[in-house]
Formats: structure tokens, sequence, C-alpha cells
């Protein structure tokens, strides 16, 4: 046996104060980045983990025992988590709704008492237990090393809202997927059913869970929104995602080693976009330029793709200890992840459900199998109330077209990769701009535009697709979590590039087209049939050849995220000074319920994400399109304008001051807006100038001032 193979079987024994240790020394690492970078102080990393054992890992264990499910300590690890985030965050949801906050607490009071309890008698053989740690857990634990690093480099999580000397703070404006969630997860700390915090009035018609975690955190357990956006809930996330993925990897193949391996994969894999990428020196993000559908992009852009990844995964865990007979609550925990997943991305479920329904009723017929059908319709039905509850608190909210109607990933990825002018090219992009429905046309598409294009977007998954096709092709009884998940692999390609999901109202080539994540979700998967054909390609091998092979696969998967990763470190925070802090720190103490401040947008992307403000309108890129109509969006802009060009002329706009229910005015020195030392007194519309209604200044420094609205009572906000 060669020396390699013999370090792959070898084993070692920790105890308890072996893990005590590591963990301790891991915190004191987390405690001294925080040290360097944190909105509040270097005490919050040890507050944010006891948090988080009492919040998250007591409830989820407890669930767990409650199912009477053997798992090894790794997968129970990752179910405790998985399902205490879902939980926990759904009934702080439901206690807050039901104004019963208070009553949130019996929840982990009484998980903690009944798991101390259950230990009482056990403590001591417990400290003197052993773990078995082998080389598969050591590969586990350098891929979660390398994926965590990103967190501590990119400017969006861990160097951003960072304290810094002399009053000044780290903020990062532009990307603005950090104010968006930040707004979000203000408001879900005061207001359920939230507002769209940047359109206030407006329904939050959007999947929050990720933010809804951060909003649970930040109310029961004291901790800073901002340090749990940016840094602890990611780096949760993460973690537990990549035990997920793990989980069901090394369930699926077999083998840690090799699952550690698919989980880098899942993780840091893309495509073959980095080939036109270095070709044309391109300078744009490649894996979103070329084909359209990046994975580790969403991973690392605060994004709720990363939960619901790992959401997914222990879905599929469970679906496959279900499959095994994994007793009576295997369906139910299947069917409850599933429908959690509506809270976190809600076209996983879409795609879930369908590729569950597919194979329903193949092992129906086949086999008279009647599994698969039951998780389906089980997870339907667990579905309605929170569909329905989405329905009623979402009226109002703008809505989605989802229609048949190929969306251009082909023709684009062409012309990008400058083959669109050749005459193959122009009778491919005629059959997608309705120039012509040709026999050369479909031809060169299903000869040359899909083939170029699946091979680009896939990459190296390409090795996946004989296995996916075998699945499909070849039911059998035992298989029937195999061939779901080969039509889940199949399905998503297919939804992509037939279906068009962008905000109603909008014209679709002007927008986003959400059934993207069809596609994503499924590239995701595809790595566990790529990884099981090159475990099987390399069994009985030497050595030498299984780390050429693995390094070939690496080496031809990770360039495009590297390129991101390096794109998004040109994305550099600005620096709030003290004058920005300052206004921050008085609207804290003022909008403890979601007060409205007008303001201009700059000052607005601050307001929304430090504080618990709302603001008329506020662009955040394509987001405010999913949140409202083109007609009232447009309208609203033209609201804020017309109020400062007003204001700067001496005249109040009483009528926007109603209109959207305004409490305070932020007036902004630093782009020449007026300054009325004595405020104003204007007439309220509709109330015949009997009513009057004051702004007073309230606040002032040398960059701004916030004007109080005082109404007809003479109360002020």
């Amino acid at each position: 046996m060669s020396t390699a193979t013999s370090l792959l079987g070898r084993e070692w024994t920790l105890r308890y104060p072996h893990i005590a240790l590591l963990g301790t020394c891991l915190l004191a690492v987390l405690a001294a980045g925080s040290g360097i970078w944190t909105a509040t102080s270097v005490w919050s990393v040890p507050h944010f983990v006891l948090s988080a054992f009492f919040l998250i890992y007591v409830p989820g264990k407890l669930i767990l025992e409650a199912t009477r499910v053997h798992l090894d300590p790794l997968e129970d690890l990752s179910l405790a988590l998985v399902l205490g985030i879902t939980v926990s965050s759904l009934l702080y949801y439901l206690c807050a709704l039901l104004s019963l906050e208070v009553a949130f607490f019996v929840w982990p009071t009484v998980s903690a008492l009944v798991y101390a309890y259950r230990r009482k008698n056990t403590w001591r053989r417990r400290w003197k237990g052993r773990f078995t740690v082998g080389a598969s857990h050591i590969f586990l634990l350098l891929v979660l090393v390398v994926c965590l690093i990103p967190l501590f480099v990119l400017p969006m999580y861990y160097r951003n809202l960072a304290l810094l000397p002399q009053e000044r703070m780290s903020f990062l404006s532009k990307p603005n997927d950090a104010i968006f969630h930040l707004s979000i997860a203000q408001e879900l700390t005061h207001s359920i059913p939230p507002q769209a915090p940047f359109l206030a009035g407006r329904p939050l018609g959007y999947h929050c869970g990720m933010d809804l975690l951060v909003a649970m955190l930040a109310r029961t357990a004291g901790l800073s929104v901002l340090d749990l956006t940016v840094r602890f809930v990611p780096t949760l996330l993460l973690v537990v995602t990549i035990l997920a993925v793990f989980t069901f990897s090394r369930r699926w193949l077999g083998s840690g080693s090799w699952a550690a391996l698919c989980t880098f994969l899942v993780m840091l894999g893309e495509e073959f976009s980095f080939v036109p990428g270095l070709l044309l020196g391109s300078e744009e993000v490649w894996s979103a330029q070329f084909f359209g559908v990046p994975t580790t992009f969403s991973l690392y852009f605060m994004n709720p793709m990363l939960p619901a990844l790992g959401i997914l995964f222990a879905g599929f865990f469970c679906l496959a200890q279900y499959w095994k007979g994994g007793g009576r609550a295997g369906p139910i925990l299947t069917a409850f992840l599933f429908v959690a997943l509506l809270e976190y991305k809600i076209f996983a479920v879409v795609h879930v459900v369908g590729a569950l329904a597919l194979a329903g009723l193949v092992y129906f017929v086949l086999f008279r199998d009647q599994r698969p059908w039951r998780a389906a319709a089980l997870t339907l039905i667990m579905a309605v109330p929170l569909v329905m509850h989405s329905v009623i608190v979402g009226q109002g909210a703008s809505r989605v077209w989802m229609r048949v109607e190929p969306w251009p990933y082909i023709p684009e990825a062409l012309e990008q990769l400058g083959v669109s002018s050749t005459t193959l090219g122009r009778e491919i992009e005629g059959l997608f701009q309705g120039g012509g429905n040709t026999v050369i046309g479909w031809v060169a598409l299903l000869v040359m535009g899909l083939p170029v294009y699946l091979l680009g977007s896939l990459g190296v998954r390409v090795l996946g697709i004989p296995g996916i096709l075998k699945g499909m092709l070849r039911p059998k009884p035992e298989t029937g979590v195999r061939f779901f998940l080969a039509l889940f692999c199949a399905v998503g390609p297919l939804a992509t590039l037939i279906l068009t999901v962008t905000p109603s109202g909008y014209a679709p080539e002007s927008e986003y087209n959400n059934a993207v994540w069809f596609y994503v979700q499924s590239k995701y998967v595809v790595w566990l049939f790529v990884v099981e054909l090159a475990m099987r390609w390399l069994a009985g091998r030497r050595w030498v050849w299984q780390a050429v092979c693995v390094a070939a696969i690496i080496a031809l998967s990770i360039p495009s995220s590297l390129q991101y990763f390096q794109r998004q470190l040109s994305y550099q925070p600005t620096v709030l000074e003290s004058q920005e802090l300052h206004l921050v720190e008085f609207l804290r103490g003022r909008c403890s319920e979601g007060q409205v401040v007008l303001s201009r947008q700059s000052a607005g992307e601050y307001v929304v994400a430090l504080t618990a403000c709302r603001v008329p309108v506020l662009n955040l890129g394509i987001y405010p399109h999913s949140f409202a109509p083109r007609e009232e969006l447009a309208q609203r802009q033209a609201d804020r304008d017309d109020f400062w060009d007003s204001w700067n002329q001496g005249e109040l706009r009483a009528d926007i001051v109603e209109r959207y229910e305004i409490d305070y005015v932020l007036v902004d020195k630093r782009v020449g807006d007026a300054v009325l030392d004595g405020g104003f007194v204007s007439s309220r519309p509709g109330a015949g100038g009997d009513e009057p209604l004051t702004l007073a200044p309230s606040f002032e420094n040398e960059h701004f001032v916030v004007y109080s609205v005082i109404r007809e009572d003479g109360t002020t906000t």
C-alpha cells in the first residue's frame, strides 16, 4: 500500500477536551478578526456563538431527537443547525405576527431545559467520549477554511460596516445588495409582516428567510443587525451549507474524501467562461457575461441562494433517509425542509416539487411506488398556509409574469463569443427574435448553438450528463432518489431556456429573468454525478493518477470563480465620517418603528441600511422593479425630485409629505439643499388651511439637518 493510500485510510481519535481546545482556538481567531472588523466590539463574537447555540442548535437538536433518526455526529450537527435556523425563524415570525414576541423566549428556554435534563447523568461520560477523525474530516476542514477566506477578503462582508478610528465606519454602497438585505433585516426587527423599507407603504413581496434570521438574533439576543448581516450570519450559513452538501454527498458517494471534493466544487466550481474571457481579454465578470448562469456568484453576493442551497441538500438527505426506510419522520422532515425554501428561494420549491411530481408519476406507473408522490403531496399541503399568508400580506405588491417564452441566453452567448455575425449565428438569432422559423436555423441551434452553450455553461459538469441520462432512462425500485435528482438536473436548464419570469408591467428584455435559478440549482447538483464518475474511473488506480485527475477537475473549474472574486475586490467601501454616524445615531433613537424619512438618494442608502427608518423611494438597481409597478415607481421618483426642487425655492410640498406619511425631512447640505432656521409652516391638503403642517429642525451638524414633521395636534413624530 502506498503512503498516500495509507494516509487517506488513517484515522485519529479525539476526546472532548481536544475538541473544546480546538473550538476555543477557533473562537479566539474569530474574536481577533472581529477586533479588526466590527460594528460593535470584540465581545460580539462569543455573544453570537452562545446565542446561536441556544437559539438555533439546541432547538434543532431536540427536534431531531424527537424523530428518532439515527445519524452520525456530522449528519446530526448539519440537520440540527438547518432545522434550528428554519424553525426558530418561523416561530419568531409567528410570535411577532401575533404581537406575542415575548412568547418566543419560551421556545429556547424550554429547549435548553429539556436539553440539559436529558443529559444530566451523561455529562461525565460524554466528556470522556471519543471521536474518530479520518482524512475526509481533514479535507472537509480544508474546504471550510478555503470557502471562508472570501468572507474575510471581499469588501461586502467582514471589511464592510467596520468601525474605524476617529469615529468613522466603512460602508459599501456599490453594489447595493448589502444595503438591500440590511434594510429588510432592519425592517423585520420592528414590523411583521414587513413593508419594503425602500418603498415606504408598499408590502414586501420577497422571500426574506435569510434576513428574518438576522432580525430574530438581533431582537432576541441583542446582537447588532450590522454585524449579523455582513459577518456572523454569512459565516454561519456558509458553514451550515457546506455541512449539508458534504453529508448528503457522502451518503450519495459512499466516500468522505470524494464528498469533500464534491462540496468544494459545489461551492467554488464554475464553468468554461474563463476560456473566452482570457482569449478576449474581458474585464467583466466572465461567468455572468458569457453564459449568464453563474453559481459561485450568488453564494458570495449576499444572496438567499446560500441558505437555500444548504436547506435543499438537507432536504435531499432526508429524502434519501426516507427512501431507505427512515421511519415516519422521513417524509415530514423532507416536506418541511422543501417548504422552508419558500422563504429563501421560491424557485427552488417549484423546481423540487416539479421534479418530485414527475418522479412520482413514473414510479407509480412502473412500480406502484407512492413515495415520491407522498413527498410531493405533503410538500404542497404544508406549503399552502405559507403561500396563502404570502398572498394575503403581499396584496398590492408587484407581481411577476411566468411565460413560456424562450429567453435569448444562446444568441447572447454567441454574440459575446463573437460568432453571432456568422451565417449560422444570424439564423439562430432569427429564431429568438421572430426573424424567421427556418430549417437551417433549427439545425444550427441544435447542432451548434445549444451544444456550445451547454458545454460552456456547464464546464466540467458535462461529464455528469451520461450519469444523469442513465439515472433517468433506467429507473429501478431502489434508485428513486437517483431518478429524482437526475430529473432535477435535466429540468433546470430546460426551464431556464424556455421560460421568462420578470416583474409585471415592465418590458421583459429590460429586466432580469428569474428563470435562471432553475439552471443554477441544477448546476449545483450535477457535481454529484461528475464526482461519482471520477470516483468510479479512478477506483483502484494509483494515487498519482487520482491526484492528477482531481487537480485537473479543480483547475478547469475555479478560474472563473477566482476572476469573480478579483472583480469583487475592485469594489471598495467608502468611509462614513463622524457627521454621517452622528446622523445615524440620532435616527436610530427616533425611528424604532419604521418612521418615514424623506431624503436624497445618497443619504437614503445609509438611512435604510443603518437605521430602522423607511424612505419613500430608493433606487437599488433592479430591486424596486420587483416591488412596485412601473408607474408608481416613476411617480415616487418624480415626487422626490419635485419635493426638493420646491424646497430649494422656499416652498413646502405638504401634499407629498402627507402622501407618504413622512415623519422626518433630511436635508443634505453636501448637495446644496436649502436650510431654513425657522422650519416650514404650511396647510395640509384638503384641510382648508385650518390644520397646519409644521416642519421644525430637530437635529443639525455640518452636513445635515433633520426636520421633524409636526401635524395639527401639535405632536412631534
